[in-house]
């Protein structure tokens, strides 16, 4: 029985990985990308950042809006209430992804990322690696991002500060 379930977890684990990995075989073409396009978006979210070389983890939550405009607003509720407002003012590498994904500004992304894209049962995942080139790849590792009509997950891998990963519901 031990050895049984043994084979299982090995199998629910390799595909695990499998899953995670897939994505980087799915090279593509920025331009061919089929992602929803929205000038306003209001969502929950809940995030976990992993701190690096270390199993701890701090869990944050609240509400998100995303105006091309104005750019993106976390509006943290837990554990502690704070705003994070990234702008192009106030967060130049965030905010440039941030508005070359939602107008699709194909020159920033090409110049500094390559991209994979994979369409998936539920939906679709985009992942954008910093190209060695680019000025980026000393601070970012890499961003997942899993949707559907909306951004369903947002993982964002950067070289020094660990992972964060952020899950969004409730989106209009």
């Amino acid at each position: 029985m031990k050895k049984f379930i043994g084979i299982i977890l090995s199998i629910f684990v390799g595909s695990a990985v499998f899953a995670v990995e897939s994505i980087y075989q799915h090279p593509t073409n920025i331009k061919n990308v089929q992602m929803p396009y929205y000038s306003k978006v209001a969502c929950k979210f809940s995030q976990t950042k992993t701190i690096p070389n270390s199993k701890a983890y701090i869990q944050s939550g609240g509400n998100f809006r995303m105006d091309i405009k104005n750019g993106v607003i976390f509006d943290t509720l837990y554990p502690v209430k704070s705003t994070t407002a990234y702008t192009t003012e106030q967060s130049k590498r965030v905010s440039d992804i941030i508005l070359a994904i939602s107008h699709k500004d194909y020159s920033y992304i090409n110049k500094n990322f390559d991209s994979y894209y994979l369409k998936t049962q539920s939906g679709w995942k985009l992942a954008l690696k910093p190209k060695k080139s680019s000025k980026i790849s000393n601070v970012m590792g890499s961003i997942i991002i899993d949707g559907n009509k909306y951004i369903d997950k947002l993982e964002i891998n950067t070289v020094k500060s660990g992972s964060t990963k952020i899950n969004f519901t409730e989106c209009r």
